[in-house]
């Protein structure tokens, strides 16, 4: 039993490592963003804030991240299409918010902005400036407090 352990215990570790190392971030530039995520970016955000623009290259997928000087940072598919947009000092705009986000944040935890969204398979996930995650359907109808 303790071989059988040790070689399970080997294997994941095997693993990790080999994703490890086949996890590749290099830097690019704005215009080497997919269209769709240039067009985003250009929409709601200013571009002459942005501080850096990474691809992370995985064996099995690629995905890319855009860094802005105040510490925002946006999450993209390989398609362009956003993952995700965090922030640190500020609330993540207002036009990024599903209606039904929206008003279930202003009317439950009101003077509280939403400093991260991300989509989700099943929806989307909120976190609050007072550091509480939230989620919620695809239609944006409330789920669950995320512990």
């Amino acid at each position: 039993m303790k071989k059988l352990v040790s070689i399970i215990a080997t294997f994941l570790l095997t693993v990790v490592a080999v994703q490890n190392v086949s996890a590749k971030d290099t830097p690019i530039t704005f215009e080497q963003l997919p269209a769709k995520a240039q067009a985003f970016v250009k929409q709601h955000f200013k571009v002459n804030d942005i501080a850096s623009v990474w691809k992370d290259d995985d064996f099995h997928d690629q995905d890319y991240k855009v860094y802005f000087n105040d510490g925002t940072q946006i999450e993209f598919y390989s398609n362009g299409d956003w993952e995700e947009v965090k922030t640190r000092t500020q609330a993540v705009p207002a036009k990024l918010i599903p209606n039904g986000i929206a008003q279930y944040v202003k009317k439950t935890y009101p003077q509280t902005d939403i400093y991260k969204i991300q989509k989700k398979r099943y929806g989307y996930e909120v976190e609050l400036a007072n550091g509480l995650d939230l989620e919620f359907n695809a239609k944006g109808q409330f789920l669950r407090i995320d512990d």
